[in-house]
């Protein structure tokens, strides 16, 4: 599945607008950090100041932070932190991305590698991922 998450960036990348999308510090750190889910490589955590409704869409902040560098397709932009902004559709459990920002460092710090976003996100499945379905269950009922 991470290959297909990343194509799915790939494919974003390549339609987007791509201009800055940086969150401002007081965003960041008047952040409320939940753990929303785990595996041997990543851990996941939603501010859950920043969950809010427009539309039949729930948006919410999504730090991903990994033990190792990632990379999108072979080599591009190597970073160990994802802050982004995901659009979950709670009714038929889907989620996409509409903001990002990969950085150098575990839990968001170290320098930016790669900041961005895109005007509508492409909503996507991913059900048998306990970290998106920890995701979606915190933004959608919590």
């Amino acid at each position: 599945m991470k290959l297909t998450r990343w194509l799915v960036a790939a494919g974003l990348m390549i339609i987007s607008t791509a201009f800055a999308a940086e969150w401002t510090e007081a965003e960041w750190t008047g952040a409320d950090w939940t753990l929303v889910g785990r595996d041997r490589n990543e851990i996941v955590f939603i501010d859950r100041s920043s969950v809010f409704e427009v539309g039949d869409l729930k948006k919410a902040r999504v730090l991903r932070s990994f033990s190792t560098v990632q990379t999108i397709g072979d080599t591009a932009f190597p970073h160990k932190s994802e802050i982004l902004l995901y659009a979950v559709q709670c009714k038929d459990q889907s989620l996409g991305f509409e903001q990002w920002m990969l950085t150098a460092g575990e839990i968001g710090t170290g320098a930016t590698v790669w900041s961005g976003r895109i005007a509508k996100p492409v909503l996507y499945k991913d059900p048998d991922n306990p970290v998106f379905a920890g995701m979606i269950a915190s933004v959608c009922n919590g």
